[in-house]
């Protein structure tokens, strides 16, 4: 009779062991939907591309923070006015609705590849130890 409990406690007991880690990969991300444009109104690419912008407009800001610039620094504020400008260069204010539906989209993604350049700059900044001829230096209390 114990035998029997024994192996039926041991089996019990596989089992429960067993089952943990399948249950725990049946919770799955939700794919992100702004990966296959195929079956998307423009509204909806729109605000894929708005949201990746602000994505990359965070990342940023993490950046300068982690850099120390705030953004009311001069540096930043001229990189802004030289986005604007770009912006604008492509995108002439008051002329958005010749480009139709698709504008918001476009604009996003411009603004995304200007701001993924800025921070690019500002990593080629951050330098290691012994690169003493090039690039901004975090302070002792920040980390790399």
């Amino acid at each position: 009779m114990k035998t029997n409990f024994s192996r039926l406690a041991g089996l019990a007991l596989a089992l429960l062991v067993i089952s943990i880690p399948a249950g725990a990969q049946t919770t799955r991300k939700k794919p992100d939907p702004c990966n296959d444009t195929s079956n998307m109104s423009q509204r909806q690419m729109n605000d894929c591309a708005a949201n990746d912008l602000r994505k990359t407009e965070l990342k940023l800001q993490k950046l300068l923070t982690r850099l120390g610039i705030s953004s009311n620094d001069p540096s930043q504020k001229a990189w802004e006015v030289y986005r604007d400008a770009q912006l604008e260069a492509i995108y002439p204010k008051g002329d958005s609705a010749t480009f139709g539906s698709v504008f918001p989209m476009c604009f996003s993604i411009l603004k995304k590849k200007l701001t993924e350049g800025r921070i690019k700059d500002l990593e080629a900044l951050i330098t290691k130890e012994g690169d003493s001829c090039h690039g901004y230096h975090l302070s002792s209390g920040t980390k790399n």
